[in-house]
C-alpha cells in the first residue's frame, strides 16, 4: 500500500527527534569498515589489478616470442640463464621494448576493465532506483557542445602553462611517460588514449568512486577527494597537477549534466586534442613565439570561463513535482 503525504508533512516528520536515526537505520544497513573500504576503493583496486595482470601477460608474451626467435636451441637458452650479465641485459632489453608498447598495454587494460566497471556502475544505479533515490536531471544533447568546448580550452590552456613554466624539466618521469605514450602509431593512440582510456577512467573515477563518495558525504568533498586521488594516480608531478584540475572539472560536469556521458565526452575531447597537437607539432608552433602562446592561453581561459558560466546555469536538480511523486511512493 502506498501512503501519500504532502511535502509539508514529510518535512515535519524529518524534524522530529530521532527520525534520522531510526529511518536511516531501517533504510540503510550498517556497513563494516572492510565493506565500506571495498565499496569506495574496490573499483580502483580492480582497475589496478587488471592493469598489472594485462601488463604481466604482455611482458610474458614478448619474452616468449623473443626467446623463440633468438634462442632456438636448448643450449642457447641454458647459456643465457647461466650468465648473470646476459640475463640482466635480456631483462633490460625486454623492459625497454615493453615501454615502447605502453599505449597498447594501456588500451588493452582499459578494454578489459570497461565491461567490469560498466556492470558495477549500472548495478549502483539499480540500487539507487530501488532505494527511491531521485536521480538528477539529464541535460539535453544540445547543451553538450559547451562542455566539450570548455574541456578543450582548459586542456590547451593548462598544457600551455606547463610549457611556459617549463614544468616538464622538474620531473624527468613526465617527459619519459609522454615519449612512451605518443610513440605508438596515430591510429593506436586515438583508439587507446582518446577512446578506451577516457571511458575506463570515467567509469572508475567519476561513475563509481566520486558518485559513491558523494552519496556518503557531500558533492564538494567527493569532488575534491576524488580529484586528488585521480591526480596522484598519474604518478609524476606534472600530470598530478594537471589531473587534479581536470578531475575537478569532470566531476562538476558529471553533476551538472546528470550523465556520465558528459565527463566521457570531455575527457575524450581533451585526450584527442593532446594526441593530435603532439603529433602535428601544435605546441612547438606556439612555443616559437612567446606572444603567440600567451595570447592563445588567455583566449583559452576566456573561452573556458564563458562555457563554465553557461554550464553553471544548467538546472540539474529534479523538479519539485518529481520529488513529491517519489516521496509519495
Amino acid at each position: 500500500m502506498k501512503v501519500r503525504i504532502t511535502m509539508e508533512e514529510w518535512q515535519n516528520g524529518h524534524d522530529q527527534p530521532g527520525y534520522h536515526y531510526h529511518q536511516e537505520q531501517e533504510r540503510k544497513p550498517v556497513e563494516t569498515p572492510g565493506k565500506r573500504f571495498w565499496k569506495m576503493w574496490g573499483p580502483l583496486l580492480i582497475k589496478w589489478g587488471i592493469g598489472i595482470g594485462v601488463g604481466m601477460a604482455v611482458m610474458a608474451a614478448m619474452m616468449m616470442a623473443y626467446m623463440k626467435t633468438h634462442y632456438q636451441t636448448q643450449a642457447a637458452l641454458e647459456a643465457l640463464m647461466s650468465d648473470q650479465n646476459k640475463l640482466m641485459a635480456f631483462y633490460e632489453k625486454m623492459l625497454n621494448k615493453y615501454i615502447d608498447y605502453t599505449t597498447w598495454v594501456e588500451g588493452l587494460s582499459a578494454l578489459v576493465t570497461i565491461p567490469v566497471m560498466a556492470l558495477m556502475y549500472h548495478g549502483d544505479r539499480k540500487k539507487e532506483k530501488t532505494a527511491g533515490i531521485v536521480q538528477d536531471k539529464k541535460a539535453p544533447l544540445w547543451q553538450y557542445p559547451a562542455v566539450i568546448i570548455m574541456a578543450l580550452a582548459m586542456s590547451l590552456g593548462l598544457n600551455n602553462l606547463i610549457i611556459i613554466g617549463n614544468l616538464s624539466a622538474i620531473d624527468a618521469n613526465y617527459k619519459a611517460t609522454m615519449n612512451a605514450m605518443y610513440s605508438a602509431p596515430l591510429a593506436i593512440q586515438i583508439v587507446c588514449l582518446a577512446v578506451l582510456v577516457p571511458i575506463c577512467e570515467e567509469y572508475v573515477f567519476r561513475g563509481l568512486f566520486f558518485r559513491r563518495m558523494e552519496r556518503e558525504s557531500s558533492f564538494v568533498y567527493a569532488m575534491v577527494y576524488s580529484s586528488v586521488v585521480f591526480g596522484i594516480l598519474h604518478v609524476n608531478l606534472v600530470q598530478m597537477l594537471y589531473g587534479f584540475a581536470l578531475g575537478m572539472m569532470l566531476a562538476y560536469v558529471y553533476e551538472k549534466y546528470g550523465s556520465l556521458k558528459a565527463p566521457v565526452a570531455a575527457h575524450m575531447s581533451m585526450n584527442l586534442l593532446s594526441v593530435l597537437a603532439t603529433r602535428y607539432g601544435l605546441y612547438n608552433w606556439m612555443l616559437k613565439d612567446n606572444i603567440r602562446i600567451g595570447i592563445i592561453t588567455v583566449v583559452c581561459a576566456a573561452v573556458a570561463s564563458t562555457m563554465f558560466v553557461i554550464i553553471q546555469r544548467i538546472e540539474e536538480k529534479p523538479t519539485k513535482k518529481k520529488e513529491n511523486e517519489n516521496l509519495a511512493m
